[in-house]
């Protein structure tokens, strides 16, 4: 008797569990869809604010260039390259010491000509 009760009562609950978790699921699959919208639409203004603000810059680009007088036809597109570049050896541990000796040893030279010099 109480294995047929229990059997009655999750068919009656089990039933309804099922229907509103699959209310629950479509309205969070809807959620989801409105925030994808959502977002699209956000990039999209996005980008169109950026081709205005772009415009804009080269519309004041262009009126400050002809003020001070810069033809941008006649500005240089060669890039500078910095392939070739060589940077210089580091020092070792030895040539720091010998560098900061050398330092200190010019500085207490130079105090002691300033030192002659107001006497």
């Amino acid at each position: 008797m109480g294995k047929q009760i229990r059997q009655w009562l999750r068919e009656l609950f089990g039933s309804r569990l099922a229907e509103h978790m699959e209310a629950e699921l479509l309205r969070l699959q809807g959620d989801i869809q409105q925030l994808r919208q959502d977002k699209d639409e956000v990039i999209a203004d996005l980008r169109g604010e950026k081709a205005t603000l772009t415009a804009k810059l080269a519309i004041f680009e262009f009126s400050i260039n002809q003020k001070v007088g810069i033809d941008p036809s006649r500005l240089s597109a060669k890039r500078p390259s910095f392939a070739n570049f060589d940077s210089p050896p580091s020092m070792s541990r030895w040539q720091q010491v010998q560098a900061e000796h050398e330092t200190q040893m010019a500085k207490e030279v130079a105090e002691e000509e300033s030192k002659k010099v107001k006497v």
